[in-house]
């Protein structure tokens, strides 16, 4: 999130003499990255760019709180100046004639934090003043009237959302405020017009007739919202459950800075500073006269929780040895309350309220390490020589280019889950007792470490195929991690990456695609051997005998598995993959004489794999230098053949006795039958 903030309006609250250049250099070292300068209206304007889990420096206070301690590391004078403010108990009406009745507060839901409100009575409505105009244009804000604009103007300033109802329209509407949760279907127009329906969940003020007033935390309704007649407010702050003002500002597409402060929990505690600001400026810019007491309703008061942390720590993570004095003196700084635990070595750390942030230790020497300076902390060299032998079995290029090669094709990449369960587990193919199992799983269904990604996958491809028309084809692949156990007990899991595929394609389709993804890498040798004593699985190899290179050793490079009646599935090992890869194309030179090709066709019988026909075909005789297999129908198979001899174009008067003697084996050796004469 990035924030606008005038050079100006920041030294309203840091008494500093740095130049802007200057503050940008050094804040940026250290806290919030101030990305640029802009010059508008005759000042600097910052744009500063905030992460979101520091929801604390999203206001003009709260940059100028970050830059006092920063500066003042650098040696620069700075210092975070005081809010000087009324407490909140001394805004009463002047007299009991003059105090109008608060509305009814109802609370139905526990996702409301805290209330406060006030009523401010015969305003007198003005232009917005000139400097406040000014600065919400220099951080694009839209100008209205100093009634509306003085609630923007308190949350860019001080970092909490605040908002102003029409106090008469909340009376009429039975005086009432029902902090709620809404039902589907609830209807409401925010205050520039646009309707919306509730989806259910929302946080929601309602009235007595359950008609809802006001959207809270993300925006105001028309039906309560100020207009040109307005003469006596409600001034309102809530705190709400971040992720419910999360969800019903992105269901509904509503963004404004309240959403975004809100969800970011904003700290509740900030609301006492926010009101007494406003009713000050509603006093001064509309003369506003206090019209009943302050209403502060806490129900969860935000209690940070104390952090221990050991000197040794700290040194271990910074890699130098700070001076206790430095360390207190940086937290003290941020405003954390520090206990010095002499006789332990350690330091009890107590964030503020507006620093949810800080939860563990390492937050704490985060908070040390950048307010010291990352520039200030020793680089030194690893002790050892740096590796410089790349790992056996990876290969990032590869990996990259198989992804996106079968992206390409149409297949489609998932992420599952490396947790199984135990019937997943099963399907894998290992017993449950060489699964690692989970000694404290999330949930009941996911405690194996899986042994193989294909149940995953078909799993998932199945789900997703139940949306799509029947007949429709599916591919889908996942590069992940498998988790063998090691050898002992006390070695972590040995990984290993595989490639899966699964489809509900043909057997011919899947055995194209799988070709073709070895043609990615070069090999032409692929061979898939069926298993013996299992007929659905078959092993994926590469011969090694490739023209250019004749001793290669075979190599095993995974499996191809059918997954019941209409899904096949791949598996690759990837270091195997790494090994057996090729970089480039080997030059083959043209033939020197011509081909003669020609098809035969042979009925099959059931259950014949087409593997051993084109294996015994092409073994059937030296002249024979490919066979493919061109098509099918029912049991009846094509085949091409291409004959080749190394010295001379062959005729067919020399084919023919070559060609009885192909048919004459294949019919003998697999009882395939010819079909037609030869």
């Amino acid at each position: 999130m990035n924030i606008l903030i005038p050079h100006t309006w920041l030294l309203e609250h840091l008494e500093t003499n740095v130049t802007p250049t200057e503050l940008q250099k050094l804040v940026s070292l250290c806290g919030p990255s101030v990305e640029r300068i802009y010059d508008r209206a005759g000042d600097s304007v910052y744009d500063i760019e905030i992460t979101t889990n520091r929801v604390d420096s999203m206001s003009v206070r709260g940059i100028a709180r970050e830059a006092a301690v920063i500066l003042h590391q650098f040696g620069h004078s700075a210092k975070l100046k005081p809010l000087k403010l009324p407490a909140l108990a001394s805004f009463k009406p002047a007299s009991i004639e003059d105090e109008l009745p608060l509305p009814k507060v109802t609370l139905k839901t526990p996702a409301c934090h805290r209330v406060l409100g006030v009523v401010l009575k015969d305003l007198q409505r003005q232009p917005t003043p000139k400097l406040m105009a000014t600065r919400l244009q220099q951080t694009d804000q839209n100008i209205h009237d100093a009634a509306i604009d003085i609630t923007n103007y308190i949350t860019r300033e001080l970092g909490h959302p605040c908002h102003a109802f029409d106090y008469d329209k909340i009376m009429s509407l039975g005086g009432e405020i029902i902090i709620t949760e809404a039902k589907p279907g609830q209807k409401f127009i925010t205050l520039d017009g646009a309707g919306f329906t509730t989806v259910g969940g929302e946080i929601v003020f309602q009235n007595p007739a359950g008609e809802i007033i006001d959207l809270p935390a993300i925006k105001g309704t028309l039906n309560t919202s100020i207009s040109a007649t307005t003469k006596n407010i409600l001034f309102w702050i809530e705190s709400l459950d971040a992720k419910k003002v999360r969800v019903a500002s992105m269901t509904h597409a509503i963004r404004t800075v309240a959403a975004e402060l809100e969800e970011k929990q904003a700290d509740p505690h900030l609301a006492e500073l926010v009101l007494a600001r406003g009713i000050e400026l509603f006093q001064e810019f509309c003369q506003a006269k206090i019209g009943s007491q302050v209403y502060d309703a806490f129900i969860l008061p935000r209690s940070p929780k104390p952090i221990k942390i050991s000197l040794k720590t700290i040194e271990t993570y910074l890699g130098l040895t700070l001076p206790i004095t430095k360390i207190t003196q940086i937290l003290t700084q941020l405003e954390c309350r520090v206990e010095v635990n002499p006789n332990q070595h350690s330091l009890t750390v107590t964030p503020p309220t507006f620093r949810h942030d800080l939860e563990i230790p390492a937050d704490i020497v985060e908070e040390i390490a950048r307010i010291y300076g990352y520039q200030n902390l020793p680089s030194t060299l690893m002790a050892t020589a740096i590796p410089v032998d790349r790992p056996r079995g990876l290969n990032f290029d590869l990996e990259f280019q198989l992804q996106h090669g079968l992206a390409n094709r149409g297949w489609q990449e998932l992420y599952t889950y490396s947790l199984v369960s135990e019937a997943l587990a099963q399907k894998s193919g290992w017993p449950l007792s060489k699964h690692l199992k989970i000694a404290n799983p999330l949930t009941d269904d996911k405690v194996y470490l899986r042994r193989s990604l294909l149940p995953s996958l078909q799993t998932t491809a199945e789900e997703m195929l139940a949306g799509f028309p029947a007949g429709q084809t599916l591919k889908v692949f996942e590069l992940a991690n498998l988790y063998p156990p090691s050898n002992t007990a006390e070695e972590l899991p040995a990984e290993s990456l595989q490639l899966a595929l699964v489809s509900n394609q043909s057997y011919r389709e899947v055995r194209g695609e799988l070709e073709t993804l070895f043609g990615q890498i070069y090999r032409s040798d692929l061979s898939i051997k069926p298993n013996a004593k299992n007929p659905d699985l078959a092993e994926i190899t590469l011969s090694g005998q490739l023209a250019h290179n004749q001793n290669q050793p075979a190599q095993k490079l995974g499996s191809l598995h059918r997954l019941g009646q209409n899904w096949w599935g791949i598996s690759l090992t990837m270091s195997e993959l790494v090994t057996a890869a090729q970089t480039h194309p080997v030059y083959q030179p043209a033939p020197k004489t011509a081909a003669l090709i020609e098809d035969l066709t042979f009925t099959i019988p059931p259950l014949t794999p087409i593997g051993s026909i084109l294996t015994t075909l092409k073994a059937a005789h030296a002249w024979i230098s490919s066979v493919t297999l061109k098509n099918q129908f029912q049991a009846n198979s094509t085949f091409t053949l291409t004959y080749r001899h190394p010295d001379r174009t062959l005729t067919n008067e020399e084919i023919a006795p070559v060609r009885r003697q192909i048919v004459a084996l294949v019919v003998k050796k697999l009882a395939l039958k010819l079909v037609g004469q030869i």
